[in-house]
């Protein structure tokens, strides 16, 4: 459980401080927030919408980021621990990719948040794998010396 919310914190963390960093950017660029206007609407004011769209952002990376346990599990094999990893990043991420960026309705918003959950999956999956092939190799030159 302690891994888990060390991950959760640093994802959540790491996330809003680049997403934060960003929309500053574009705003002292463009003088406007990336913000759908829908769901701004939704609250008195557009800080109030900025700080909850850093939240679920936040939420969303910190429940990837604890998802990654997934990998460490003794018992499953690889894919299965694939599968489970994006099933619990799908529901983190589809419902907020919804909410913040209407998913669900516009063709960019799904077209750039499938390309975020593609690139993310794969760069965690792939660094899962190394470490992966990585403790088989450690595993099979320790059988190998045992042999002679």
């Amino acid at each position: 459980m302690k891994n888990i919310l060390i991950r959760f914190v640093n994802g959540f963390c790491y996330s809003v401080a680049i997403t934060m960093a960003v929309q500053l950017l574009v705003m002292q660029i463009t003088g406007e927030a990336i913000m759908l206007p829908e769901f701004a609407e939704r609250f008195a004011d557009e800080v109030t919408a900025f700080c909850v769209q850093l939240l679920l952002v936040g939420v969303m990376s910190g429940v990837t980021s604890a998802g990654t346990v997934l990998f460490e599990l003794k018992r499953p094999g690889l894919l299965w621990q694939s599968v489970l990893f994006l099933l619990v990043m799908l529901a983190a991420w589809i419902p907020t990719a919804c909410y913040l960026w209407g998913f669900h309705k516009y063709l960019t918003s799904m077209i750039s948040s499938l390309a975020s959950i593609i690139v993310t999956y794969g760069i965690c999956w792939g660094i899962q794998y190394k470490l992966c092939r990585r403790d088989v190799q450690e595993i099979n030159q320790r059988l190998n010396r045992k042999e002679v």
